[in-house]
């Protein structure tokens, strides 16, 4: 289950119930970061371009840069509940046409997101 051990490397247990700010920011990137990496695990015609941990850092480092403390970013990232993280994926693929175990359909939704140069895409290479 390459999905699963991609999220639990992004969020960490907690509870918010209305994310906002640097939480709902980094709700977002944990969400494209773990579909980006499920599409590579998946699609052979795809790799990260970075590794979920440098990804993070990479986030961390845009967060600090916009003026959030590192008790902000830290906090948000520890309150981000795994299973809303897995949810909201599991929903956006839905949405996307996507169904467990059709891999066909989930590499036309990376090929989607690379064309659109969404935050997916441009995890992906």
């Amino acid at each position: 289950m390459r999905a699963f051990a991609a999220v639990a490397l992004i969020a960490l247990a907690g509870c918010v119930s209305q994310p906002t700010g640097v939480q709902a920011q980094f709700e977002a990137f944990a969400g494209n970061a773990a579909t980006a990496d499920i599409m590579a695990g998946i699609c052979p015609q795809y790799q990260m371009r970075n590794s979920i941990e440098q990804l993070t850092e990479g986030f961390v480092d845009q967060m600090l840069a916009s003026g959030y403390s590192e008790l902000d970013v830290l906090q948000a990232i520890q309150n981000t509940p795994e299973d809303r993280i897995i949810e909201d994926v599991i929903s956006e693929m839905g949405r996307q046409g996507v169904t467990p175990g059709d891999a066909a359909a989930l590499c036309a939704y990376a090929e989607r997101e690379v064309a659109a140069g969404s935050q997916i895409g441009r995890f992906l290479r």
